[in-house]
């Protein structure tokens, strides 16, 4: 062993130093012009000049802007229509909701001047940050990869909308969801119908009542104007010397593609569609598109409200390239013109020139970058007394993903309400209120949690809670249960028995000096209300609607449900004696016992068997009802428990597809492919005699004598280590070839690097790095060599200790 470590430590390598490369360089498309583009460049400029010579009291058109190299590119060149395979960008929603979640806005360092530069989309993913230009530019090259009609528009808006400020505004989340009401309309009348009853009231008292209904709702309509009004005035903002005059981006999605019925606007920033007429948009200058740019020359004076945004009408919208595939209107009284005023002709086609393809290089989006969505895994953002926080998904450890936290006053220091959001966690929370003026909590959890707990509310300065189940999931249908001091309430849903209410009152409890037990420790029951529904197979005089347990008193009472034509119900009470150990079987009956109250006076009275077996009957459902809130008591301390663990100990499940966190997957494949090449070792050792070779220098005995075995465990040994040693001085051997190779291109290129051409230089990268990746792996090799060829040796040793035909030499 120690000869085989002196020859192992005479190996040695020394990894060669390579000349650092340049860092990687973006496409030629982003730093030079081909010859189509200069020349769609010239015609850009030509079309500018003309325009500020007929319409020169205009802004001047964002046709040509630098990219982030400096190099001037068409402006409809920079949007990259690109589709990407991920099912929450394949909508509107959720592309803009990406992109105003992924990146971080940027303001226009001159609020009424286009910008100077627009950077490409693929920059702007990088970087994650942008102005509304580069918004703009981004969503819109995602939406008309998945096939919607996207615009970009430059215009103008307000200053909350170009500043980025939604400190006015109202939380989406915070927003009521219009109802609809196209569901349950006017019926229709049918042709043959009894005659409604007469209406008895008086009408001239209703209509005294619905005046003074309506003055009063007047006075609070009234009141409540003049209270906004106020609020109004006092948020309302300071004036802006550039109102009017803030550029802005934003996207204009037309309908036609994708089953858009109705065109809209989307604004990049926050995500948000708004309709055409949205009053924050105060006017637009151009839009474009991968294919062509138009220029708007309708009045702006009313905002964006009276626009009309049929790009092929050229008295509305001036294009830049007449071969589009938006039908043209041709206008009266041109020269050449024998259609109809109203008539579309096709604009032709222009064979000479062609839009070349975008210079940028396709998007891409990681699945980690998707997942992230906001920069950092966070983002926050402020609205009118409310501030919502975003977070990525398994950022936090308890996977919180959205926080809402509700104000009551502008300045933000008052909390109201703190809404949590949560997924991914393994007990199903979905959904966490705080209530701050009262300590009010409810959780919300998905289904298939244990017990099937859907709603979880408490207080922080009381014992009362209320839990809401999945009924139908339940086997005792229980939807409602709610805990206080002394009571405990239980509501019930499609149970076979009918039963749909339970009502537990508690005794005071009385302070006993006498050793504890867990009878002891029950709080005692005082009174049980149990209701029924309609049992449509019984008589309603038969069929119980209530009854009520009084343990402490020895008493049941049962009403049943009313029949027909009648105001009151029948009711039966009986008393019974206390009973206790084998007296409960030997209950004796006596007419005394049962106090009975029937509605219909000719009917028959029950026999005393009958109300016997009765009373049977209730005693056994009392101690059933006694028995079930004992099991509902051990129920909701089970329940309390482990949301008090699972709130210490918070776990997120994981997909068994997601592989980057799926430890416990990966640690589960890596045992099984360990196994499985042990196993497979095993096999080929088995299948290998391992001495053949050198038994057969001794003549291959039967049994081998002391000398022999000593001969056979030595020449073995000694075959290992002259192995061991020749495979180190291989890899060195190896290594030092592909060194030399290295320096002897290292020195060429030090010779000729002047004379390089852009290609050579570029092969020379490329060999210098395959070339330090092999003196990696062979030093990589070595090293491991070194730590495994010991071990090897020792288990060498060890195996022939213990092989029975080597025991002359080893002993047994």
């Amino acid at each position: 062993m120690d000869d085989l470590l002196q020859s192992l430590q005479q190996v040695n390598v020394s990894t060669p130093l390579v000349q650092e490369s340049a860092a990687e360089e973006p496409p030629e498309t982003y730093k030079i012009n081909s010859k189509k583009e200069y020349l769609l460049l010239s015609y850009a400029e030509n079309f500018h000049r003309q325009f500020r010579q007929l319409y020169g009291d205009r802004k001047a058109l964002f046709l040509k802007p630098k990219n982030e190299h400096g190099v001037e590119k068409f402006i409809c060149t920079t949007i990259r229509p690109t589709y990407l395979a991920y099912p929450q960008l394949y909508t509107y929603d959720g592309c803009a909701e990406f992109v105003s979640d992924y990146l971080t806005y940027e303001t226009l360092s001159i609020p009424n001047e286009l910008p100077e530069t627009l950077i490409s989309p693929t920059t702007v993913l990088k970087t994650q940050k942008g102005n509304t230009f580069d918004y703009g530019v981004l969503l819109t090259s995602l939406l008309i990869g998945v096939g919607y009609d996207a615009y970009c528009v430059c215009g103008y808006a307000t200053s909350d909308v170009t500043l980025f400020n939604q400190t006015r505004k109202v939380c989406p989340l915070l927003q009521e969801q219009p109802k609809n009401n196209s569901e349950g309309g006017t019926e229709k009348k049918k042709k043959y119908m009894a005659r409604p009853p007469r209406d008895l009231n008086s009408k001239f008292l209703a209509t005294q009542e619905r005046k003074i209904q309506t003055r009063e709702e007047d006075k609070v309509a009234k009141a409540k104007e003049e209270e906004l009004a106020k609020i109004a005035e006092a948020e309302k903002p300071s004036p802006d010397k550039y109102y009017g005059m803030r550029f802005h981006c934003w996207v204009l999605v037309l309908s036609g593609k994708r089953e858009v019925a109705q065109s809209f606007f989307l604004e990049p920033t926050t995500g948000e569609a708004h309709p055409l007429n949205w009053d924050e948009y105060l006017g637009i200058e151009s839009v474009w598109n991968h294919k062509n740019y138009w220029i708007n020359m309708q009045d702006c004076s009313q905002g964006v409200k009276d626009l009309i945004y049929d790009l092929g009408d050229a008295a509305k919208w001036e294009y830049f390239f007449p071969n589009v595939d938006k039908p043209l209107l041709v206008i009266p009284g041109e020269e050449g013109d024998t259609s109809k005023p109203t008539e579309e002709v096709d604009r032709g086609t222009d064979e000479g020139f062609q839009l070349p393809h975008s210079w940028v290089t396709p998007i891409h989006i990681s699945p980690r970058d998707l997942e992230n969505r906001c920069p950092h895994g966070k983002k926050t953002i402020l609205y009118k007394k409310a501030k919502l926080e975003k977070f990525a998904e398994y950022l936090n450890q308890d996977g919180l993903v959205t926080k809402l936290t509700i104000y009551n006053d502008s300045a933000r220091t008052e909390k109201v309400k703190v809404n949590s959001y949560f997924t991914h966690r393994n007990d199903r929370l979905q959904t966490r209120t705080e209530t701050c003026h009262n300590g009010q909590i409810m959780e919300c959890f998905g289904p298939g949690r244990q017990w099937d707990l859907k709603e979880h509310t408490y207080y922080k300065s009381s014992n009362s809670r209320s839990f809401s189940f999945y009924s139908y999931a339940r086997v005792d249908g229980l939807s409602q249960r709610d805990i206080s001091d002394s009571e405990v309430v239980e509501h019930f849903e499609k149970r076979e028995d009918f039963l749909c209410y339970r009502h537990t009152t508690y005794a005071p409890p009385t302070l006993k000096f006498e050793p504890a037990d867990s009878s002891s420790s029950k709080r005692p029951i005082q009174k049980i209300i149990e209701r029924f529904h309609r049992n449509q197979s019984k008589k309603p005089n038969e069929d119980i609607a209530e009854r009520i347990f009084l343990p402490n008193d020895n008493k049941l009472k049962v009403l049943y449900h009313l029949e027909d034509n009648r105001i009151t119900p029948s009711t039966r009470e009986f008393t019974y004696p206390h009973l206790s150990g084998d007296q409960g079987y030997i209950l004796t009956y006596n007419s005394d016992m049962v106090t009975s109250y029937q509605v219909d006076p000719y009917a028959q009275s029950s026999k005393d068997r009958c109300l016997f077996e009765q009373l049977e009957s209730l005693i056994k459902a009392q101690d059933d009802s006694i028995a079930s809130v004992r099991a509902s008591e051990q129920e909701t301390h089970s329940i309390l428990n482990l949301r008090l663990t699972e709130e210490l100990n918070t776990t997120l499940s994981i997909s068994v597809y997601d592989v980057a966190r799926n430890e416990e997957a990966r640690k589960h494949r890596e045992e099984l492919e360990t196994r499985r090449a042990e196993e497979e070792r095993i096999r080929k050792e088995k299948e290998m005699d391992y001495l053949a070779p050198f038994l057969a220098r001794v003549g291959d005995p039967p049994t081998l004598d002391h000398k022999q075995a000593k001969e056979v465990a030595e020449t073995c040994l000694q075959d290992l280590r002259t192995r061991l040693v020749d495979m180190a001085n291989v890899i060195q051997a190896r290594f030092e070839k592909e060194t030399d190779e290295l320096q002897k291109k290292q020195a060429w290129y030090k010779q000729n690097q002047t004379g390089l051409t852009k290609e050579k230089e570029a092969e020379y990268v490329s060999y210098c790095s395959d070339a330090m990746f092999r003196i990696h792996i062979l030093e990589q090799r070595l090293n491991r060599h070194k730590t495994i060829a010991p071990q090897k040796y020792a288990d060498l040793e060890t195996r022939l200790k213990h092989d029975p035909r080597m025991a002359q030499y080893y002993g047994p």
